[in-house]
């Protein structure tokens, strides 16, 4: 193997300016193509039913002329149907479905003449954000001219429970996705760990060529698993005819075109000069390189004519600008500044691979469980943190047990000058990511967790609960490895010590393989805190918020939430679908922000089926107004939920949209959110003392001061809240 020099933490002003300017080009063009990927509103994941009109399970004397239909985010309007059974499962004549221009979420079913009897309902949606399919019915009975109840029951029908795992077809396929998102983001972030080789003799040793094969593995990985999901949804939809429709006139189907065009433009970067050898046949290496370099450029030329000549029938496709700036930009920076030796070129591949994954892995992100919190873009920008970081440390480490065990095969002594760093350096890396993934980890749970309990009681819980208690295997194996690397020059040389080092480095690395099958699965579950089905409101919706507090789950909607007269809507649930007990109470307490026109209170009407609501001028001005919720039950504690409702004025826009920056955790003041963070990032020099010692003196004292500022700030912030 090559020897390489150990080049320190501590680098001079000049290289870290030099550095910046390098990469200046590279990041200029990330951040346009990720903001082009942000186009669209981020909104609650999984259509579920909100509510309906008629409501589930009514009783009429006379048939409606439609059904309406509220879901829980925006919807697909080709994919999202709705019609109604008779006893026999018989399909009643309906008119087509109609979607509410001005209410993504609204869906109208026009009814023809209907006799009494009793019908089932059967809708189906696929979400705009996240491009999962739902299924779902409920009964619905036209009484008799007399009054009485028609004979015969509703048919019954196979839907998606709410909280029913994800077929196994799709977590399997989505654990292949995150395997491969581990092996080629372990494979680029090894590749960073190494140092700098002083020849371009490096390609032939050991590492750089595991490092592309094993890249190249994850790639092919997250393209295949990535158009076989799609293509199974696509046949449980409606069959092959719809999969172009499918592919183009979706977001789903745009995240899905937009992440295989980038890890398209990922393969020629994992070898030297691959763009160039793509685009003016230079001479080509023997063996597999030349294949994978023309698969890329067909998949290219593939995936852009495919979109262009989509863009015809079901108009523009965003996605194909993003996959041009990146395709130009990387296609660019190889052709000028490439070659066999790019580590000392201002625009490496490795920094074009590693930009290009990163935002191919967003597009993960942007469609994930994340989308259906209040503050989704903090949720998302933490979801998408907590990916890379899982992918950093669990791929670096199934990296290094490939690393060793062909080492071990070969019965090759590694290099310690070059395996000792590394070791180090990786074990530094992984260190920080397993914080980043505890933060992240634990801010997620509180998003998605409305209340403690359904950490036991909810399907997504217990499946959270698998997740951690494998991940703390992980740490207890990996607490062992870490003592073997700060001995890592005694590890490497001794043979026995390193065969027992690989042997529970290669079983860390399987564990983390089987921890992403719960990841897996995870990611496929809807969250508790998705809105349950409630009764019927009003059509106009500009205020509809879920809040929290102890067994609780209270969905608060205010109509038409604008100075003067409206009317409060409260449905109440718990997050396992259990009975709630007798409620006594339900009422309403307002004050406005300014605090210049005291508390009011509404004592709201029992409208059966755990739902209230009651109308009255109580927002008398626009602003922002705290309203809590308190709610009285017969031998219960009671419970007392806050939110903050924002009344726009009479001269703005009347229909009030959510922000995506919003507190996150809505049942939590947003002081005692940041305050915890602040809390949190104080540690960063405790945990790291002797890396910044050994890196700056200096850095390391005005680091701890900022730390030591960060823990007052923080706790004094989570004491402002609490009191």
């Amino acid at each position: 193997m090559s020897k390489v020099p150990w080049h320190g933490a501590a680098k001079s002003i000049s290289a870290a300016v030099r550095k910046i300017r390098a990469v200046g080009l590279p990041l200029a063009c990330f951040a346009a193509a990720t903001a082009l990927l942000l186009f669209s509103q981020a909104v609650h994941a999984h259509a579920l039913l909100v509510r309906a009109d008629p409501q589930p399970n009514s009783e009429l004397t006379q048939p409606p002329d439609s059904l309406q239909f509220w879901f829980s985010e925006p919807l697909e309007e080709t994919f999202t149907g709705a019609r109604i059974l008779d006893v026999a499962g018989a399909e009643m004549p309906t008119g087509a479905p109609q979607f509410d221009p001005a209410d993504p979420t609204h869906l109208t079913l026009p009814l023809e003449t209907i006799e009494p009897g009793v019908y089932t309902v059967v809708w189906q949606t696929l979400s705009s954000v996240d491009g999962h399919e739902r299924v779902g019915s409920f009964p619905l009975t036209i009484l008799n001219p007399d009054g009485t109840r028609p004979a015969g029951t509703a048919f019954e029908v196979t839907t998606h429970r709410e909280e029913r795992l994800p077929p196994l077809a799709d977590s399997l396929l989505r654990w292949l996705s995150l395997l491969g998102a581990a092996l080629l983001v372990g494979s680029l972030s090894i590749r960073w760990l190494l140092a700098r080789p002083e020849t371009d003799d490096s390609a032939d040793s050991l590492v750089e060529p595991l490092i592309s094969s094993t890249a190249i593995v994850g790639v092919i990985l997250l393209i295949a698993s990535g158009w076989l999901q799609f293509l199974f949804q696509s046949l449980r939809l409606g069959g092959m005819g719809d999969f172009p429709e499918l592919l183009l006139a979706t977001r789903p189907g745009r995240l899905l075109l937009i992440r295989q065009t980038l890890l398209a433009g990922v393969i020629p970067l994992l070898y030297p000069n691959g763009w160039a050898k793509i685009l003016f046949r230079r001479p080509l290496p023997p063996g597999l390189a030349p294949r994978l370099w023309s698969l890329s450029f067909v998949l290219h030329a593939w995936l852009i004519g495919f979109a262009l000549g989509g863009t015809l029938i079901y108009g523009p496709n965003l996605w194909i600008f993003v996959a041009a700036i990146m395709f130009v930009g990387s296609a660019w920076s190889d052709l000028f500044f490439g070659g066999e030796a790019t580590w000392h070129r201002p625009f490496p591949q490795r920094t074009w691979a590693t930009l290009l994954t990163a935002a191919a892995l967003f597009t993960f992100a942007a469609s994930s469980h994340a989308t259906a919190a209040s503050g989704s873009a903090w949720a998302i920008a933490a979801d998408f943190a907590h990916l890379i970081a899982a992918a950093v440390w669990a791929g670096g480490l199934i990296f290094l047990a490939l690393l060793l065990l062909q080492l071990h095969r070969r019965q090759a002594e590694p290099d310690p000058v070059q395996m000792v760093p590394l070791l180090k350096r990786y074990s530094l890396s992984a260190q920080i990511t397993v914080f980043l993934l505890a933060l992240t980890g634990l801010f997620g749970s509180f998003v998605q967790l409305p209340c403690a309990s359904s950490l036991f009681a909810t399907t997504y819980g217990r499946v959270l609960l698998i997740k951690l208690i494998i991940v703390a295997a992980i740490l207890a194996l990996a607490y062992f490895n870490n003592r073997a690397v700060q001995r890592a020059q005694d590890t490497v040389a001794n043979q026995s010590k390193l065969r027992h080092f690989t042997r529970r480095v290669a079983a860390e690395a399987g564990i983390a393989a089987i921890l992403f099958i719960s990841v897996a699965v995870l990611v496929q579950t809807p969250t508790p805190n998705l809105p349950p089905p409630t009764a019927p409101a009003a059509p106009s919706l500009p205020f509809n918020e879920m809040a929290y507090d102890a067994d609780l789950a209270i969905h608060l909607q205010v109509t038409p939430n604008r100075v003067g007269q409206n009317r409060y809507w409260v449905h109440l649930s718990r997050p396992d679908s259990s009975d709630i007990g007798e409620v006594q109470l339900v009422r309403l307490f307002f004050s406005h922000e300014s605090g210049e026109m005291g508390q009011a209170r509404l004592d709201l009407a029992d409208l059966g089926e755990d739902t209230f609501a009651a109308e009255g001028a109580f927002l008398n001005r626009d602003g922002e107004w705290n309203l809590s919720v308190y709610v009285r039950r017969r031998g219960m504690d009671d419970v007392l939920a806050e939110t903050v409702v924002p009344v726009p004025s009479p001269e703005s826009v009347q229909q009030f949209t959510r922000s995506p920056w919003r507190n996150p955790v809505p049942r939590l003041p947003a002081e005692m959110v940041v305050g915890a963070l602040l809390i949190a990032l104080s540690t960063v020099p405790l945990l790291w003392r002797r890396q910044l010692l050994r890196a700056s003196r200096p850095l390391f004292i005005v680091l701890a001061m900022g730390a030591l500022f960060f823990l007052l700030s923080g706790g004094l912030l989570a004491l402002t809240a609490l009191l």
